[in-house]
């Protein structure tokens, strides 16, 4: 009898796990309630629309993603960021050359507007957003996790997306 290799029957997927990507960020309010919002210099010179994102980035391996958070919001804009509770977890789907992913979204508590925000090269500048103004600046995919991690912010319990690819 001829085994296959890597077939869904034999691939060990505890020690030969598909690749994804993890990402991790901070929901960050003004003392109004307003989101603490990046633009990414990468989607503007590539044109994007929607060009602004959720403070944080991707974890390295074997990074704990709550860890990961920090770091980047630091590395990002110099504010020292101690990241709360886990207030969501979105699951995207592989779309293009992108890997499926999860994004850890934290809560990032609140500061002041007047903060002093030092920006890293690829930021190209930050801005505090009332939600009922994200959809001018973020993708839709991005609008729903805010959404989500919002309404999870309120409850006891954390909150998960699953899907759009962004």
């Amino acid at each position: 009898m001829e085994t296959l290799v890597n077939s869904p029957d034999t691939t060990d997927h505890f020690t030969d796990a598909p690749p994804r990507r993890i990402g991790s960020q901070g929901l960050i309010r003004s003392e109004k309630g307003d989101i603490l919002l990046f633009e990414l210099r990468r989607r503007v010179d590539r044109g994007d629309l929607l060009t602004w994102n959720l403070p944080g980035g991707c974890a390295q391996g074997n990074e704990d993603p709550q860890a990961a958070c920090k770091r980047r919001i630091q590395e990002k804009s110099g504010l020292l960021i101690e990241p709360g509770r886990l207030l969501l977890m979105h699951w995207q789907p592989a779309k293009g050359n992108t890997l499926e992913g999860h994004n850890y979204v934290w809560d990032g508590g609140t500061i002041s507007q007047h903060t002093e925000v030092r920006l890293a090269a690829d930021i190209t500048q930050y801005r505090f957003v009332p939600r009922k103004h994200l959809t001018g600046y973020a993708p839709e995919s991005l609008v729903e996790r805010i959404n989500a991690a919002f309404r999870a912010l309120g409850h006891a319990h954390n909150g998960y997306l699953a899907g759009r690819a962004g």
